[in-house]
């Protein structure tokens, strides 16, 4: 009994029951209001419509912008709709071809181009393809329903300027338009599905919540630990100095831990479409970025900061787009995900391990987030050297 309260009297114990119960508490809260109504927000996907069919491929369009769940932008050439896809800005393109009416008429193939960029969430590609199945099925039946109607208003009067009997008129009439139907049916608007980016294997979907995660709770157990460190030392070297030596051991940390990280995906066969020094450049800055982030609640808030971090840790799983795709999530977290680095290391590992996206741009994304929380730390360290200035000073007084 004596040895548990002494346990419990230590510092570290306590601390230690406390994070275990931060950890539950924020990941159940965090995970459950970031993915609470994912499946009500598919109007927040856009649709990209290339559509060169004036008569059945308008009639779709119109129906698509009044009744379909999604947002629907219209492009006039599929070079650019492919752009805007590549880039991640639209989730589908759907291209209907011209001349759809009179090559059904004529029996002719007729088949609709759906493309898929596969460097997205693994949701994303699925609620894709599953709302082009859909798509091709409606289009079908609405193909079907006007050929129908245009074979009831101009075959009876075509039989009826042959023939004077109403019966015989009524009676062709009804058996051609059945076995048109029939005809018709064998010869539907094909979906033809078209997936960008595209790389066989499921351990490549993982790899963007891997890399995230690992990285990000490796920053956080540095950034602790080198706050002990740096309160142990704290005596012997000024503040300035001690932070100076804390970003250049971070900037160390980045680029070796980095260069571990892409030996393991190359040892573990993870094809990459960039060169080997592009991804260790890209891997350090999202490494040191995540250090920032990490070492600003510590530094400032010491043991407790690690409460925040926590809190981060969830977040940024949530509000990535590693797991669930953010046009799916709620204002919030849409909003805070352009602010926290994992979504930009999600969007560039996706633009290196499929294509597409645009990894310059998330690489600027990185580099000024790195630069304002440098910029908070260096501000939280001299607001914190002039309190213990003014407390030595009143100290001092007494």
């Amino acid at each position: 009994m004596q040895l548990l309260k002494s346990f419990f009297k230590q510092r570290e114990t306590l601390l230690g029951i406390a994070a275990a119960v931060a950890f539950q508490l924020i990941f159940v809260i965090v995970w459950l209001t970031g993915y609470d109504g994912v499946y009500e927000r598919t109007d927040q996907f856009t649709v990209g419509l290339i559509n060169e069919d004036p008569i059945i491929g308008e009639e779709i369009t119109g129906k698509l912008k009044d009744n379909y769940l999604f947002q629907i932008k219209e492009f006039e050439d599929l070079s650019s709709a492919k752009q805007e896809l590549d880039e991640r800005n639209i989730s589908m393109v759907i291209h209907f071809p011209s001349k759809m009416a009179e090559r059904l008429q004529a029996n002719e193939n007729v088949q609709i181009d759906y493309y898929i960029n596969q460097s997205v969430p693994t949701l994303t590609k699925q609620m894709m393809e599953t709302a082009a199945d859909k798509l091709n099925q409606e289009i079908n039946i609405q193909v079907g329903e006007r050929i129908d109607a245009q074979l009831l208003s101009t075959i009876p009067q075509m039989i009826a300027a042959e023939s004077a009997n109403e019966e015989i008129v009524e009676q062709v009439a009804g058996q051609t338009v059945s076995i048109m139907q029939e005809y018709i049916q064998k010869f539907p608007v094909k979906e033809n599905l078209i997936k960008t980016n595209d790389k066989d294997g499921f351990v490549y979907t993982m790899v963007p919540l891997l890399i995230v995660l690992a990285s990000y709770i490796g920053a956080m157990l540095i950034s602790q630990h080198l706050q002990l460190s740096e309160v142990k030392l704290k005596r012997e070297y000024s503040r300035t100095a001690l932070f100076i030596g804390r970003q250049i051991i971070n900037i160390l940390v980045a680029i070796s831990i980095s260069l571990l990280t892409v030996c393991l995906m190359y040892l573990f066969n993870i094809e990459i479409d960039y060169n080997f020094f592009a991804l260790w450049g890209l891997q350090a800055v999202l490494m040191f970025s995540f250090l920032a982030l990490s070492q600003v609640f510590v530094m400032l808030f010491g043991h407790i900061g690690m409460i925040f971090n926590i809190a981060l840790t969830a977040i940024q799983l949530v509000s990535s787009g590693a797991i669930v795709p953010r046009e799916l999530l709620s204002s919030f977290y849409q909003g805070i995900s352009k602010v926290l680095p994992a979504t930009y290391g999600v969007n560039s590992y996706f633009s290196l391990i499929y294509g597409g996206g645009n990894l310059v741009s998330d690489m600027k994304s990185l580099s000024m987030i790195i630069g304002i929380l440098l910029l908070i730390a260096i501000a939280g360290q001299v607001v914190y050297h002039l309190w213990e200035k003014s407390q030595y000073a009143s100290t001092g007084n007494q």
